[in-house]
């Protein structure tokens, strides 16, 4: 384990803090005209995924997490409490539990790369991909002689989620699909 100062403290870092990994998603240096320097972060807890500020002294350190992030395959569930995963590698799996995978089990595909953290070498976030390809498995008919710049429809992908596509869509496009806010972005092109 290495100590960091405050210092030190870089966005991507991740660090122990009240026995919990954490990591910096913002960090600001600030050396006040009078009094002692100290560093503003925004960290989140892995496991809990609350984001919280917190603010260092400029000679305050934290120890580094046994934290690995994995691209790992994803094969299948089991019972909808357990999600299996595959190195790339060596084809070793592993068993991620649902309250970890939370809601994100929607966004879960056979064969799709996810980015898993490993705490201690156990599994403790998964980190969806920013666009995911899905096939619309309902939606209304087109609707003729408007034009495609203002007319969106709601349609109903394979996950269940229901999301706003444009006009021109069908029955059994696949799209691709922006998670972060759920939304089209085009048709997938294979």
């Amino acid at each position: 384990m290495i100590n960091y100062s405050s210092n030190n403290f870089k966005i991507g870092m991740k660090f122990i803090f009240l026995n919990e990994p954490y990591s910096i998603e913002s960090s600001n240096f600030v050396k006040p005209g009078k009094g002692q320097a100290f560093v503003r972060i925004k960290m989140r807890n892995l496991i809990t995924e609350k984001l919280i500020d917190k603010t260092f002294k400029s000679t305050h350190s934290l120890n580094t997490a046994d934290i690995t992030e994995n691209n790992l395959i994803y094969l299948y569930t089991e019972k909808n409490n357990f999600y299996y995963f595959m190195y790339k590698e060596n084809f070793e799996q592993i068993m991620i539990n649902k309250l970890i995978i939370k809601d994100k089990y929607k966004w879960l595909i056979s064969n799709q790369v996810y980015n898993i953290t490993l705490w201690n070498e156990s599994p403790i976030f998964i980190t969806l991909p920013n666009f995911i390809n899905l096939t619309i498995i309902n939606t209304d008919m087109n609707i003729k002689n408007e034009t495609i710049n203002n007319i969106s429809k709601q349609a109903i992908l394979s996950n269940g989620e229901v999301i706003k596509v444009p006009s021109f869509i069908k029955i059994g496009d696949k799209i691709k699909i922006d998670i972060r806010n759920k939304s089209y972005v085009s048709r997938f092109k294979k």
